[in-house]
């Protein structure tokens, strides 16, 4: 009886220092009440991420896009064209994408056409031009595998709505050393509004072989572009 008054005793010290401290016997639990997450107010209820909001399945989407290729030697390449695409599903469809470009020289060629020197077998004056093989337009038909979607709550006033996908497919490249085939994969990003309209951006690597003095050369032309698309229904 000693030993249990003294147990009992011990408990309740236990217990008064617990409240002193701003404890109760709730702390100790793993799992939370719905509402003791919420309180008593129920205009301001938990969120959490559900189905798709913006659905793509069988509606049309059409678009337009700019951008530039990243890694045109002596080149800027500027990109502008169109693209039209339906999805089967919410996470696989298929796009064609038409891409016009604008080329200049960059400033390093520029600055090399301004050397001259004079041939040692004649008298012509020369200067020493690099070797380009610019692109004059794209055409790519891909498949679209978009299995990421999200939500991004700016400061609880705004929700951004956005897929993450990736393309692969072939493509016809036009340069100056005529229509060149090509394998293209890529990235992109989509950010979604009003259930119609959508902002991307994609990054995409179009690999093909091009000559380089009379020999065969595996060319990655990597370029990025922004966009607006619009879905119809």
């Amino acid at each position: 009886m000693i030993i249990h008054h003294k147990c009992l005793k011990l408990g309740q010290i236990f217990t008064s220092a617990c409240l002193a401290f701003g404890l109760s016997q709730t702390s100790f639990a793993l799992d939370l009440k719905p509402s003791e997450i919420r309180g008593d107010v129920k205009k301001s209820p938990v969120s959490v991420l559900q189905n798709r909001y913006f659905t793509k399945a069988f509606r049309p989407e059409v678009g337009v896009a700019a951008g530039s290729f990243l890694n045109e030697a002596y080149t800027n390449t500027m990109t502008f064209g169109f693209r039209g695409a339906l999805f089967f599903n919410e996470w696989v469809g298929a796009e064609f994408q038409s891409v016009q470009t604008n080329v200049s020289d960059s400033d390093d060629r520029r600055a090399l056409n301004e050397l001259k020197y004079r041939k040692l077998d004649s008298s012509d004056i020369v200067s020493p031009d690099p070797e380009i093989n610019p692109i004059k337009s794209v055409m790519d038909f891909n498949a679209i595998i978009a299995p990421f979607y999200g939500k991004l709550n700016l400061i609880d006033k705004f929700i951004i709505y956005s897929d993450l996908y990736f393309t692969g497919g072939i493509a016809k490249v036009d340069s100056e050393q005529g229509d060149l085939n090509a394998l293209t994969w890529g990235v992109g990003q989509r950010f979604y509004w009003k259930k119609n309209l959508s902002f991307r951006v994609d990054m995409r690597d179009r690999i093909y072989t091009e000559k380089r003095n009379d020999e065969d050369y595996t060319k990655h032309s990597y370029s990025v572009d922004v966009g607006m698309s619009y879905f119809f229904f």
